[in-house]
């Protein structure tokens, strides 16, 4: 291996610059074999044996290429240099005791130099230390700036999305509104053919004899002077009870219906298949309803007040009294059957004016007592935002859970007919030209104090007005439409003018009629 050990040489004159390059040098090693110039190399030295000549003769050396010394240097302007000399042997025939150790010399030309970072001498230490400290103090500084702008520039973004997002929530009552409209509005309306079923309909009977249809437990009910009938969706009668009422009202609610005389005495809870229980009272019947829970609220009248309400439960026991001077107009129950919202009216300077209560049933005071309404309450029910419908017969309200009045809307044209639901309201009238009519749409989560949607048919004055799987079905002189609860129309279909009523039940619509029930199919 041959070694290039360059010294270092100092030469004070000039200015010195600090400036490092790194040269390298490729130096060849020269062959040496020492051997008579008259004679082959094979042929044997005079006066050597042939063993003595191949033991001393060097055989063929593998190539290498090595890095083999570093050194620095500093060139006569003070610049330190570091010199890396690279040795590459090649193969060669010497002899052992003749190898020598050499340095060729190459032209300046063949000489590389690259920058590097320097090894400092002993005199220039100091001062590059202090330069590197300095370079490495403005690097952090440099560095903590970037990331300063990169904060800010985050902290900015957030700002602006924090705005943007309080200025959208300051504004959604009113784009919420239209976009649910946008989205919930169907690509087509469904056209039914109108096309009456076969089977067993229609299901024919004698003129003037039917007053209700409706349905309990996906079987159709039908009330007449004498019975209480029901049949399967495909028109197969499957029970039938007798009744003696003179007026008989029949409400649902799950699977028991209660069925009381109007002005009577009596009233019984039935399900599909039996009578539960039935029950006669001192006074006269003038109205009642029934739960979810199957408890029962039956109202009378007494010499002492005007309305006394009595509760039962699901066997028939009674639970709870509740009385009043003011006429009771309705009673309907709350959802899980626990309480009761009572309307009662009376006159004043002429005017009917009505107030709603609420009662619980483990409470003997009122839990609420509404203002004032200039109305005749018909109903009352509690939405699923925990504020009150109250359809009058000339105008709709809605209250908060205090009684106040949030949205009061006066009719302009007398009410056809209404629907409530926990999530939306329908009021429907006759329409200003001849054949048509106006309906109005409320939400529960609108906080507007109109209407959310007032929308006009045409195709016939509107006769009945019921929701059903949260679709507002309205039937009219010669059609039935559907909407959803923000006035979209869903379905529709031509139908007989005959209609008096129906009921909507898994996509299909059975009609009463003056002597059958009918059924069309409807899709929504």
């Amino acid at each position: 291996m041959t070694i290039l050990n360059n010294k270092n040489h100092r030469k004070p004159r000039g200015r010195r610059n600090n400036k490092v390059e790194k040269t390298i040098k490729v130096v060849k090693e020269t062959e040496f074999v020492q051997r008579d110039e008259f004679h082959n190399v094979d042929d044997p030295l005079p006066g050597v044996s042939p063993r003595e000549a191949k033991r001393k003769t060097k055989q063929v050396r593998k190539p290498v290429e090595t890095r083999e010394y570093v050194d620095e240097k500093e060139t006569e302007d003070n610049e330190v240099r570091r010199v890396i000399t690279l040795t590459k042997t090649e193969p060669a025939e010497v002899a052992d005791e003749e190898i020598e150790e050499t340095v060729s010399e190459k032209p300046e030309e063949e000489v590389v130099q690259e920058e590097v970072s320097p090894k400092k001498s002993k005199k220039n230490k100091n001062t590059d230390d202090e330069d590197d400290v300095v370079n490495i103090t403005d690097i952090r500084a440099a560095r903590k700036k970037e990331k300063s702008r990169k904060r800010m520039k985050k902290i900015i973004i957030l700002g602006v999305v924090a705005v943007f997002a309080a200025s959208v929530y300051a504004t959604k009552d009113i784009w919420v509104p239209k976009l649910e409209g946008i989205l919930d509005r169907p690509h087509d309306t469904i056209i039914n053919d109108g096309k009456t079923l076969e089977g067993n309909f229609p299901i024919e009977f004698d003129e003037n004899s039917v007053n209700t249809i409706s349905y309990i437990d996906n079987l159709i009910l039908r009330v007449d002077d004498n019975h209480i009938e029901l049949y399967d969706e495909n028109g197969n009668k499957t029970t039938t009870f007798s009744h003696n009422y003179e007026d008989p009202i029949v409400r649902v609610e799950g699977k028991r219906m209660l069925v009381y005389d109007n002005g009577g005495n009596n009233f019984e809870v039935l399900n599909k298949k039996n009578q539960v229980y039935e029950k006669t009272v001192d006074q006269q019947i003038l109205l009642a309803a029934i739960a979810k829970n199957s408890n029962v609220a039956v109202v009378t009248q007494t010499e002492k007040y005007a309305s006394v309400l009595t509760v039962y439960d699901s066997n028939g026991s009674e639970i709870y009294n509740w009385s009043s001077n003011m006429r009771v107009l309705n009673v309907s129950f709350t959802n899980d059957g626990s309480g009761c919202y009572i309307s009662t009216f009376d006159s004043q300077n002429g005017e009917m004016q009505s107030k709603i209560h609420y009662i619980s049933f483990d409470s003997t005071q009122e839990v609420m007592q509404s203002e004032t309404l200039d109305t005749l309450a018909l109903d009352v029910c509690l939405n699923d935002n925990d504020n009150y419908w109250v359809v009058g017969d000339t105008k709709f309200y809605k209250l908060d859970n205090e009684g106040k009045i949030l949205l009061e809307y006066e009719y302009t044209i007398e009410l056809v007919d209404y629907a409530i639901s926990d999530n939306c309201a329908a009021v429907v009238f006759n329409g200003v030209q001849r054949k048509t009519g106006s309906l109005a749409v409320f939400s529960s989560d609108s906080t507007q104090s109109t209407p959310d949607n007032v929308l006009y048919t045409d195709g016939g004055y509107p006769k009945k007005l019921k929701i059903s799987s949260n679709k507002i079905i309205l039937l009219k002189e010669n059609e039935i439409e559907a909407y959803d609860d923000s006035g979209n129309l869903l379905a529709t279909a031509a139908v007989s003018s005959e209609y008096v009523d129906f009921t909507f039940l898994n996509e299909n619509v059975y009609f009463l009629g003056y002597r059958e029930i009918n059924k069309i199919s409807f899709a929504t």
